[in-house]
């Protein structure tokens, strides 16, 4: 049986970094989390309608990931299924560019409806790929360079995104709104498909054996024996947790924005902040939860996120809000970082598509209504009552993760 060589693993090791850096790219330009719930908002978004732009993303990562972990199962390369899909997370940027150009304006809702189910369908179908692509990772990467290989792709786009935030500033400053926003999801696109460029040159041996085929209502039975093993179904409720931590998460910057009477361009510079913190932190705490274990970064998203979000409420200064999205750039890097890296360890040697899928499948519902829930806290009590609540939430996540999870990569001695 062919086995990758380490000149193929350092390959891999380059060009999936370049793939994620520059896919990572291309997300920050259509931030959900920053520029499109701005984008939304001048397209008259409700608070209700700015939490439903998470809650469809986290949905969509979660949902559609038990029929991506099924036909991964049966794909000897992981890399041919993934290529055969991937345009779905790519071309939604585009379409959101003409949304843009030509409907924001005579339509405005039509246009905020439409961009809606166009950031839906990307992320839709980036978690049909998540459990694919995680299972390609898991093979052409060496296991003991996960948290580095994450961690490379992540800062690498988080400096790169630097740049396109910049850019994005620019974009929005000299052009009218929508034209301004038609620009940046253009731009978007543009990166996506340099991604797509990397992503083509992956290395991948084929599995020698696959599962047959089966009823998708039998593979969905077969989750029980996923959670069986105590250890991960801890961790799978962890991640609930911490969907319920982010319920804030989407209302950050347009709160600070208003709190401090800023105008929309500045939510790139705040942007660009997360993006130079979470360079900055990954090159450390990537390489740092291969040596100590990935639970480590668990803990430190909650504590990072938690000091965010407690300072977002009592900032009254620009400075400070630099410093919460600072915060926020660790928060990407640790929680990002972290959870992949560890997910990956605790199902290596097991059936690992199937926990994949099983782990984004059970957490989806969750992730989908806490933003909902959080924009109706909003409503009714103020942005400062949600953030407080999500504090305390983070507060009890770093308890939970001492307490009741045990590190695999410590218990697989993989380091």
């Amino acid at each position: 049986m062919k086995q990758l060589t380490e000149k193929d693993y350092r390959w891999n090791f380059i060009v999936n970094s370049l793939d994620m850096a520059f896919f990572s790219l291309g997300m920050t330009l259509g931030s959900i989390f920053t520029l499109f719930p701005v984008f939304a908002k001048n397209l008259g978004a409700s608070n209700v309608e700015i939490g439903l732009i998470p809650a469809i993303a986290n949905l969509g990562w979660g949902i559609p990931a038990i029929w991506g972990a099924k036909y991964a199962e049966r794909s000897p390369r992981k890399l041919d299924l993934v290529l055969k899909v991937t345009m779905g997370e790519r071309l939604p940027y585009l379409f959101m560019a003409l949304i843009s150009f030509y409907l924001a304006i005579p339509s405005p809702k039509l246009a905020l409806y439409l961009s809606i189910l166009m950031m839906g369908v990307a992320t839709f179908t980036m978690g049909f790929l998540g459990p694919p692509w995680m299972s390609m990772i898991e093979k052409v990467i060496d296991p003991k360079r996960r948290g580095s290989f994450f961690a490379m792709g992540s800062g690498l786009g988080a400096i790169l995104g630097i740049g396109g935030s910049v850019l994005a500033k620019h974009l929005l400053s000299s052009y009218p709104f929508p034209k301004n926003f038609g620009y940046v999801f253009m731009t978007s696109f543009v990166f996506f498909m340099v991604s797509f460029f990397f992503l083509i040159l992956t290395r991948e041996v084929p599995d020698c054996a696959v599962y047959e085929n089966e009823s998708m209502w039998s593979y969905i039975r077969n989750m029980k024996n996923v959670f069986i093993d105590k250890n991960f179904r801890n961790y799978l409720m962890d991640r609930i947790l911490t969907s319920f931590m982010f319920a804030s998460s989407g209302f950050v910057t347009v709160y600070i924005l208003k709190k401090l009477s800023l105008s929309d361009d500045v939510a790139a510079v705040f942007t660009a902040i997360i993006l130079a913190s979470q360079g900055i932190s990954s090159f450390l705490f990537g390489p740092l939860g291969d040596k100590k274990g990935h639970k480590l970064n668990l803990i430190l998203s909650k504590v990072a996120y938690t000091s965010a979000v407690l300072l977002v409420v009592t900032c009254n200064s620009i400075l400070e809000a630099y410093v919460a999205f600072a915060l926020l750039g660790l928060v990407n890097t640790t929680n990002n970082v972290g959870s992949m890296a560890i997910t990956l360890d605790f199902v290596s040697g097991k059936r690992k598509e199937l926990y994949m899928g099983s782990l984004y499948f059970s957490i989806a519902p969750f992730s989908f209504v806490a933003p909902l829930v959080g924009g109706k806290i909003a409503d009714i009590f103020g942005y400062d009552v949600l953030m407080i609540l999500t504090a305390i939430i983070g507060a009890f996540g770093c308890f939970y993760v001492l307490k009741f999870i045990s590190d695999p990569r410590k218990q697989s001695k993989l380091d």
